[in-house]
């Protein structure tokens, strides 16, 4: 009867009617029961940040009502992402407002995890530190700035000692480097000013580097097609998703791929090519095209003509790390790389040392056994874990 009735009024009605219909607003919407001075509802602020999703540390721009964070986007006044955001980087906000977040400092009993106040938590942590003494174990991600001041600072204060964990740790790269350059840093790879770029099974698209800013800089390489430029060359067993990209896919054995850049190397020193490093051919003498051949089933011509491509389009980059260099020859491949980029005079003008990422707090593999080896020996009564997965994160052998 009631619908009849609206029906039969005039329109007004039945929008009244209909809206008499719904709830009541909320009135909670605005978070404040005494409102900030500088706060004025409904107006969005912004917020110059940086993503800590994963190592590259893109620049965000974050905006907020009343106080909370609604959207990330890049920030065009960044030097890495440059306006840009992967896919990690615009879930963020996912992970804020995840529904299973912990919202309460929780303590294990009986095997249950059960909710406690802040001063039962902090107080039971007191407790076990003031026992344990210098026993405490401090393990962190690549924390940086003030917060990484104070993880020293707390630690020393405790008498305990700290250990630095990151997944994506670039270990090889920085070995390599440093065998190389005499620098133990992670360089940029500047794919956008490259002419024609070879990817030594590095996942520079995915998740290899500074994916936002070379995803960028390969983009405006692919532009430049005179002359036969903008080529991309993949050179690994398995075809990633980066390499599904690439105009030419060239498999060796696995583990065989620092054969395939020095032979290239060999190539451009032999005949000529070379822009430095000419001093250099007795290092690569063995790594004949045919000799690598024989080594990596590639064959003698293809490590030819993508020796004088790789030389012709200059300037060029040869990127190694990611997947590829995980293995037992991963700091040989980055090196073996390097030297291709030096021949071929990539150093400095796409492989640069300007604006490394700073990994120099990371501990290596090596000393990640060590600690574990330490921890079940006994040496620490209490392991403080904060931004850091290592249960998850390293290999089983890790101990």
């Amino acid at each position: 009867d009631h619908v009849a009735r609206l029906q039969e009024g005039p329109r007004v009605g039945v929008a009244g009617g209909a809206a008499g219909c719904g709830k009541p607003p909320a009135d909670k919407l605005i978070p404040y029961l005494v409102a900030p001075q500088d706060i004025l509802p409904g107006v969005p602020y912004f917020y110059a940040s940086t993503c800590r999703e994963c190592p590259a540390g893109c620049g965000i721009v974050v905006r907020t009502r009343e106080g909370r964070a609604i959207k990330v986007e890049g920030n065009p006044e960044h030097p890495v992402g440059q306006g840009g955001l992967c896919a990690r980087g615009q879930a963020s906000l996912q992970g804020l407002y995840d529904p299973d977040r912990i919202a309460s400092p929780m303590i294990k009993t009986g095997g249950a995890w059960k909710k406690a106040t802040w001063d039962e938590a902090l107080a039971l942590v007191g407790e076990k530190l003031k026992a344990a003494g210098a026993r405490v174990a401090v393990l962190t991600g690549n924390e940086t700035g003030s917060l990484a001041r104070l993880v020293g600072e707390w630690t020393a204060a405790a008498g305990g000692r700290h250990l630095t964990i990151e997944p994506f740790g670039y270990e090889s790269v920085r070995k390599a480097n440093a065998i190389t350059f005499g620098r133990a840093e992670v360089p940029v790879w500047d794919v956008g000013a490259a002419r024609c770029v070879f990817s030594f099974g590095a996942d520079f698209l995915e998740t290899f580097g500074r994916p936002v800013e070379q995803t960028r800089g390969f983009a405006a390489m692919r532009a430049r097609r005179d002359d036969g430029a903008g080529f991309f060359v993949t050179i690994e067993p398995r075809l990633s998703a980066t390499g599904g990209n690439a105009d030419e896919w060239v498999a060796p054995r696995p583990g065989t791929e620092a054969l395939v850049a020095l032979g290239m190397a060999h190539v451009i020193l032999a005949e000529g090519l070379a822009r430095a490093g000419q001093g250099l051919s007795a290092l690569v003498a063995a790594y004949s095209p045919e000799a690598v051949s024989q080594q990596t089933d590639v064959p003698a011509e293809s490590i030819q003509r993508l020796a004088r491509l790789f030389a012709k389009h200059e300037p060029s980059l040869a990127i190694a790390g990611g997947i590829a260099s995980q293995g037992a020859q991963g700091t040989a491949l980055v090196a073996a790389v390097n030297l291709l980029n030096w021949v071929a005079g990539n150093v400095g003008r796409t492989l640069r040392f300007d604006r490394t990422l700073n990994f120099d707090a990371v501990a290596s593999h090596a000393q990640v056994r060590e600690f574990a080896a330490a921890m079940a020996q006994g040496a620490f009564d209490v392991a403080v874990v904060h931004g850091a997965n290592p249960v998850y994160a390293l290999p089983a052998g890790a101990g």
